[in-house]
């Protein structure tokens, strides 16, 4: 009966292989995947419908503060419903040229700040039954931290460049 169980806990690395595969495939295929999915349907509904330049423009002020060019704007917009989805938008506006690697530095801590504030919402606060009155100070403090951490970084990481 020991060698039965020993033998069981001793598995094949090849098999140990593949299930990790298949963990980090099911992983991808349900969690990421479908937050770039919805990330690159979001900017393309933006550019569609002219909403991008439009929104861009309104954000212009602001992010010149930080010494970012408007377009950022939409990657915090869709960092705000996936992390992943705007993390990929702001890698191909890297490629495209409409942000410099460092532009996309000084986003990259802000964007996780903010990252899935809907789905924070839904899987932490709202399941831990966190008092209705007190949810909407705990998404604000989110957003604060981030736009602090995007004025400390538009600071200190160009010293480094």
């Amino acid at each position: 009966m020991e060698q039965a169980t020993t033998a069981a806990k001793k598995r094949n690395i090849f098999d140990s292989f593949q299930d990790g595969a298949r963990k980090g495939w099911n992983i991808f295929v349900k969690n990421v995947l479908p937050s770039i999915i919805m990330a690159y349907t979001f900017i393309y509904i933006l550019e569609t419908t002219g909403l991008m330049e439009v929104f861009s423009n309104i954000f212009s002020p602001v992010m010149g503060i930080f010494g970012l060019p408007p377009i950022s704007i939409v990657c915090l917009a869709t960092v705000f419903f996936s992390r992943a989805g705007g993390s990929a938008l702001a890698a191909s506006f890297v490629v495209d040229g409409s942000l410099t690697p460092m532009q996309a530095t000084i986003l990259l801590p802000t964007m996780f700040l903010i990252g899935g504030t809907i789905n924070q919402w839904v899987r932490v606060i709202s399941v831990c039954g966190t008092r209705p009155d007190r949810q909407k100070y705990i998404i604000l403090m989110t957003w604060v931290l981030a736009f602090l951490s995007l004025w400390i970084t538009s600071i200190i990481f160009p010293l480094f460049a």
